[in-house]
């Protein structure tokens, strides 16, 4: 079993509450804590909490930082949050996140996996306010960062950095015993038509149908599924899954029109591996499984 702590901006883009899903769901797993972050993360915690109560789970949930540490020009709502008035949950304040994920990391020294698939300010102030956290971690993956051969067509395309650049600096200077990146280039491999997502993911069940509603807005807004933070948890206990690369990232955090670009040079001192490579029908097979099943 590894004992995993998820930071979150579930309640807009439906993979966030795949993600949580499959946690729930994957045997090998022990989610001991979650944390929400972006704007009014107080409903993104109940959010959560909502997924978390269709499968009779008491999960700790802490709704963290709604303010970043570079400001953006944007306030994301969580559109998904409409759902709630039509399944039980729990309501939250905004609370010291980092706080609360520290003092779940120092309980458990060298035991926690932390999984971050939002914009990085929870992380970075974690690892600001307590410089001997990551050294704590037995890992840290996040889904964050652009590496492609094409430039992307605007900054924002890769959200978790560009949300909060200066966070994504911070986390992707840290070390930790493990340090892995899923990037968007291997993510978006893992794209299909939202009319299709219901083949892959059967709603059969009070888990699943919540997943729905709550992503409802985003599929039929995007028009797409694109399992990008699933991927970041499915790595954690099926290595084999993707293929990484180690090296150093290097963030902007200055010039606005690459506001929150990733560069990556390989080395194999760096701090941080990132995705290169993903088996996708591996993947789809090991998620559709542990939902569906």
């Amino acid at each position: 079993m590894e004992k995993v702590l998820l930071d979150t901006d579930i309640g807009g883009d439906i993979d966030d509450a795949i993600c949580l899903a499959y946690l729930l769901k994957e045997p090998q797993c022990d989610l001991v804590g979650i944390t929400t972050v972006c704007g009014e993360s107080d409903k993104r915690a109940a959010v959560a909490n909502a997924i978390c109560q269709t499968v009779k789970r008491d999960i700790p949930i802490v709704a963290g930082l709604d303010t970043t540490l570079q400001p953006v020009p944007v306030y994301p709502t969580p559109d998904g949050a409409v759902a709630l008035a039509s399944w039980d949950h729990d309501n939250y304040e905004k609370s010291d996140a980092p706080a609360f994920m520290y003092e779940l990391i120092t309980a458990h020294p060298h035991d926690i996996i932390l999984i971050g698939i939002g914009n990085m300010t929870n992380i970075a102030t974690l690892f600001n306010t307590y410089p001997d956290a990551p050294s704590l971690l037995k890992g840290l993956y996040v889904m964050n960062g652009y590496f492609g051969r094409e430039p992307l067509p605007e900054a924002h395309y890769n959200w978790n950095s560009w949300a909060d650049p200066l966070a994504s600096k911070i986390v992707f200077s840290s070390k930790t015993a493990i340090h892995r990146a899923i990037t968007l280039e291997v993510t978006d491999r893992l794209t299909i038509e939202a009319a299709r997502a219901g083949e892959l993911f059967h709603a059969d069940s009070y888990l699943m149908k919540a997943v729905f509603d709550f992503g409802h807005a985003w599929l039929e807004s995007s028009n797409k599924l694109t399992l990008h933070d699933p991927l970041a948890a499915v790595c954690v206990f099926h290595s084999d899954v993707c293929q990484f690369e180690k090296g150093f990232v290097h963030v902007e955090i200055s010039e606005e029109t690459s506001m929150g670009g990733t560069s990556f040079k390989a080395d194999q001192a760096g701090n941080v591996e990132i995705s290169r490579e993903v088996n996708v029908t591996r993947f789809y097979r090991i998620l559709s499984t542990t939902l569906n099943g």
